[in-house]
């Protein structure tokens, strides 16, 4: 006898449906609620320019646009600029996100299947709500610029080109998502007032050689990375010029911190603004931690930096350290039992660094001075995690300011000189 099996369902293709359906859901959008984050706006002037910024929260860009652009990581900037000259003015939205999304592809991320007419609707508002590039003399212009999503806090450039040359504004914008840890730092209250030592050129050099050689732990009983790298700017002029060569603030070192850097090291995925372990210098841990992320989580540029007790020409000073990621191994230091091991040219990275921040442009004068200490391949010095290291025992000190200077004319300070460089 014959038994006739039931039909089975093919489970594949309504999985391989709901996958396509699936994603950023939309709906039409709707333009009526511009003035709840236009009214927000923050607003500089300068050079007859007038421009205004502001982010639309993740609510507001959902209805404005017809879809959530937060989970497509895309995020809105809407801007206006005023333009008061008697000359043309072009906008570059390559100063805002270098890898910033044309409005079609922008809106690509917001289609779903068999929808044509809303997909339509989607990507003719998100033409239409760009901003123009080009302005008239006495023109003004809105619109928006898509950029990468950013979680807790936006740093934004809006550069132009006018006739006086290059025009660039800087914003500090707050944003939904996770915070970064600088954000849980009061940098006006680091020091009371009065605490500050004002320094000449002179007075300065001779405070640098004089810090101590590397970063403590907590208690001060043991050396870390040594501090070879030295920051001279005020509030965005010092963390702006990283930033746009993609460098990145990191996130706090708590439960979700942590969990994300163990799924990102046992996947071998890119975490761009990964926790950093606490070191301490002047009594605290880092105020400031960057990294410029690679092709995964074991490998990475990062530095830290703490603002100093002293200035110098009116300016801050800012102690820090850099160093490159290029593996990990493993450690009883960290409940994931992996830490990342850091490459023993120490002063490799120190070069590359600096390399960085002369292609900004924002560099006006740099120079040397010792104070690390030298240590050889045949007689290395180990950082917290016995990760050895070499270097010439010089700290890279970096002059950051807000105008652009062309690199020929950036001024080398005639103080020490690395290995191979001449004066």
């Amino acid at each position: 006898m014959i038994r006739h099996r039931p039909a089975r369902l093919n489970t594949g293709l309504p999985v391989l449906l709901l996958l396509l359906l699936a994603g950023c859901t939309r709906t039409s959008p709707d333009i009526s609620g511009r003035s709840a984050f236009m009214e927000r706006a923050v607003t500089q002037e300068q050079n007859e320019l007038k421009v205004s910024v502001s982010i639309p929260t993740d609510e507001e860009s959902k209805h404005f646009f017809g879809g959530p652009l937060s989970d497509c990581g895309v995020q809105a900037v809407w801007i206006k600029i005023e333009n008061r000259s008697n000359a043309p003015l072009y906008y570059l939205p390559i100063t805002t996100d270098p890898n910033y999304f044309s409005p079609l592809e922008a809106a690509q991320r917001l289609h779903r299947w068999f929808s044509s007419e809303v997909n339509d609707k989607i990507d003719a508002n998100f033409e239409q709500q760009s901003i123009p590039t080009i302005l008239a003399a006495h023109q003004s212009a809105s619109g928006f610029v898509y950029t990468h999503r950013d979680s807790g806090l936006k740093l934004l450039n809006v550069g132009m080109l006018s006739r006086n040359g290059r025009e660039h504004f800087r914003f500090i914008m707050p944003v939904e998502g996770t915070k970064y840890a600088v954000q849980n730092v009061n940098l006006e209250k680091v020091y009371a007032p009065g605490q500050i030592e004002e320094l000449d050129l002179a007075g300065f050099r001779k405070k640098l050689e004089n810090l101590p050689c590397c970063v403590r732990n907590k208690d001060g009983s043991r050396n870390g990375d040594p501090l070879n790298l030295v920051i001279v700017g005020d509030g965005v002029d010092a963390i702006f010029p990283f930033t746009g060569r993609g460098w990145q603030m990191n996130e706090s070192q708590d439960v979700a911190g942590s969990y994300r850097m163990a799924k990102a090291f046992l996947f071998r995925s890119k975490y761009e603004t990964a926790p950093v372990s606490p070191l301490y210098l002047f009594g605290r841990v880092q105020d400031v931690a960057l990294q410029k992320a690679r092709e995964t989580i074991n490998e990475r540029n990062h530095l830290r930096l703490w603002m100093a007790p002293f200035k110098v020409e009116g300016r801050k000073v800012w102690v820090g350290h850099v160093s490159r990621d290029i593996g990990i191994h493993f450690t009883t230091k960290s409940w994931y039992l992996v830490t990342h091991r850091m490459d023993a040219q120490v002063d490799s990275d120190r070069t590359y660094l600096l390399q960085d921040l002369l292609f900004t442009g924002y560099v006006y004068r740099f120079g040397y001075v010792s104070g690390v200490g030298a240590s050889t391949p045949d007689h290395p010095r180990a950082n917290m995690t016995n990760d050895p290291y070499v270097t010439d025992g010089l700290r890279a000190v970096i002059f950051l300011g807000p105008n652009s200077v062309p690199i020929e004319q950036v001024q080398r300070l005639d103080w020490e000189l690395p290995f191979g460089m001449s004066r």
